[in-house]
């Protein structure tokens, strides 16, 4: 009798328990297919009739001729258009609740330098415009600290998910600067320019002395000892590192020429926000290779507005365009239709509809988890009535991660 046989059998036991565990492994996998659906991925050319399948939250498949699995919860999207949701770079919400214009706890003006604040201690996720902004088909939203000092802290990336600050929270949103004067906007500022890029200077250097000392520390036998931490310092200390973005509230020209001016000489991961003084300059800003964060378009700039051409100018160039609509100076519900006068100004449509994804997914380095439909990133999409950049297209349906967050049609959503 062959010795081989009693091992060939227990293999054959186990081999065949493997594929059972296997099967209801793949029985509890949560899967969902949209199919018939003119998908837009923004990153590849549109799908006329495509299938899209979501495996425990992530994109698995994408395309034409894609096989929906049995055990796949199926959506029929036909005469319907999906699209990756929306990413806003820039927003007050929770902080400037709606609707309660004395409940502002967005600015902490105890300090000019306010580094070591975290803008998600001030997000209060009752708010009700999160419903808003998730109706509109914003699906992560970055979240700032205000801009009435020059420092004004760490922001936050939530995913509209609802629940708490905490349940949405998704990664840091970098730093939030502002080059204003007293003069001019009466916050609470140097009286000039010069006094504002100063006082960042001035802390950056320090900041960078401070690295040093950490990193040069020693004890007499030659071990690194432990200094006295400083959190503003160390917060500093991040961004020096090309560790955190930061986003530079820039509301006129001298003001952009100056964020220039500290990004260059400390090396900074930036990106302007606002960028209001670009249609007086346009080159100098695409050569100098910052992206721009632009908004509140509506209703902060009219559909005449210089801006817009600027806009598309610098983009030609190869300046890197987003939108935000700084809530509460701007609703949600404008998003998309800030990118469609980016293509009434001779923007392509494609690159548009990248100005409220992709690119703003790319400021914060997240453009291999969001901002476009493509395996292995997040399942977060819109399903909507027409094309995105239609003025009467409705968002029927709003995606995070797989999971249904809002429906027009039947009133739920997350945020009640």
């Amino acid at each position: 009798m062959c010795s081989c046989k009693p091992f060939l059998f227990k293999f054959a036991i186990l081999f065949a328990a493997f594929l059972v565990l296997d099967a209801v492994a793949l029985q509890a996998q949560e899967v969902l297919a949209v199919r018939n659906a003119e998908i837009y991925p923004v990153t590849g050319p549109v799908i006329p009739s495509g299938v899209m399948i979501v495996t425990d939250g992530k994109i698995t498949a994408i395309g034409a001729d894609v096989s929906i699995p049995d055990n796949a919860k199926t959506i029929d999207a036909k005469g319907r258009i999906v699209m990756p949701g929306i990413v806003e770079n820039h927003s007050h919400m929770g902080m400037k609740k709606l609707w309660v214009p004395a409940d502002l706890d967005n600015n902490e003006i105890s300090g000019p330098i306010n580094s070591q604040l975290q803008g998600i201690d001030s997000i209060d996720s009752t708010d009700s415009a999160f419903k808003i902004a998730l109706a509109a088909g914003v699906t992560t939203m970055n979240i700032t600290p205000g801009s009435q000092t020059p420092n004004g802290g760490w922001a936050a990336i939530l995913k509209m998910r609802g629940g708490t600050t905490d349940d949405m929270y998704y990664a840091s949103g970098g730093h939030k600067m502002a080059i204003r004067t007293t003069f001019r906007d009466r916050r609470i500022y140097p009286t000039t320019h010069m006094g504002v890029a100063s006082i960042l200077r001035e802390h950056l250097v320090a900041a960078q002395e401070y690295m040093e000392a950490q990193e040069s520390a020693t004890d007499a036998d030659g071990g690194a000892t432990s200094q006295k931490r400083d959190a503003q310092l160390e917060s500093l200390a991040k961004v020096l590192k090309r560790e955190e973005v930061i986003g530079i509230h820039a509301t006129n020209p001298l003001a952009m020429q100056i964020a220039i001016r500290l990004a260059k000489e400390f090396d900074l991961d930036m990106f302007f926000i606002h960028a209001s003084g670009l249609e007086h300059m346009v080159e100098e800003t695409a050569e100098a290779g910052y992206p721009i964060s632009l908004g509140p378009c509506f209703t902060g700039m009219g559909r005449e507005h210089p801006r817009w051409k600027a806009a598309v100018r610098f983009a030609e160039l190869g300046g890197k365009v987003t939108i935000q609509q700084d809530h509460p100076d701007g609703p949600q519900f404008y998003i998309r239709h800030a990118a469609t006068m980016l293509a009434r100004n001779g923007m392509s449509k494609e690159d548009a509809l990248k100005t409220i994804t992709i690119n703003s997914a790319e400021l914060f380095h997240l453009e291999d988890k969001i901002g476009s439909l493509e395996v292995g990133k997040d399942a977060d999409f819109l399903i909507m009535s027409g094309e995105p950049l239609e003025i009467d297209t409705h968002v029927e349906q709003v995606f995070i991660e797989g999971k249904e967050v809002y429906n027009r049609s039947t009133g739920f959503c997350v945020f009640e």
